[in-house]
């Protein structure tokens, strides 16, 4: 703000000496139209003022057009906020992060990195829930042959394996945010409101995007 006021004051100062106007004489002018005896003022005076004027006024416009353009620049990333400066590592790895538009090569790496994601916590999910199956409950089988009540089991315990992992899979990745949202909507098919577990998923549906 500082910077600006002494930006206009010596932009008017400037515009002053090329008009060949002292600031002395500026002041003298307001009051001219209260004494009677006063002269008038010049044509050359009157253009000279509105000269500085309009200088003035474009001062101000290009302050606010570069305001606006911070903002706007801010705002593109599909109405984000800007992320506060004084967060921690820990808060910005676990922030949202944007979407990067379609077909870019941004959007390519976001889509493998959230692939790799999703294939560590398959392959993890599979060899922690057979064995946990097979040796824990006693029960022997596969999805292909049976019996129901291993493939029973084997989903009830697959389903939250899975979405734990995938939130600490996507956390160490820098997506805590996106693969949150996957998991909260698969525990909400047990019947659990999702709001008890994410507050803003119900405003987080509405402009999520998978890809």
């Amino acid at each position: 703000m500082i910077t600006m006021f002494s930006r206009c004051a010596s932009l008017s100062s400037t515009a002053l000496r090329r008009q060949g106007l002292s600031a002395s004489n500026l002041r003298l002018q307001p009051f001219c139209h209260q004494k009677a005896a006063a002269a008038p003022i010049t044509s050359t005076a009157r253009a000279s003022c509105r000269r500085i004027g309009n200088n003035l006024n474009a001062t101000k416009l290009l302050s606010r057009s570069r305001y606006l353009l911070h903002r706007s620049r801010c705002f593109s990333a599909g109405g984000a906020k800007p992320q506060p400066t004084n967060q921690s590592f820990l808060q910005r790895w676990m922030a949202p992060k944007e979407m990067p538009p379609r077909w870019t090569l941004r959007w390519y790496g976001e889509m493998v990195l959230i692939c790799t994601v999703f294939a560590i916590t398959g392959t993890s999910t599979m060899v922690l829930v057979r064995p946990a199956v097979s040796d824990v409950l006693g029960l022997k089988g596969n999805f292909k042959e049976g019996p129901w009540s291993y493939r029973i089991c084997s989903l009830v315990i697959m389903t939250p394996v899975y979405a734990s992992l995938l939130v600490c899979v996507g956390t160490l990745f820098g997506r805590h945010a996106y693969f949150r949202f996957f998991a909260v909507k698969m525990f909400s098919r047990f019947g659990i409101p999702p709001e008890m577990m994410d507050e803003t998923y119900q405003i987080t549906k509405k402009t999520f995007r998978k890809y």
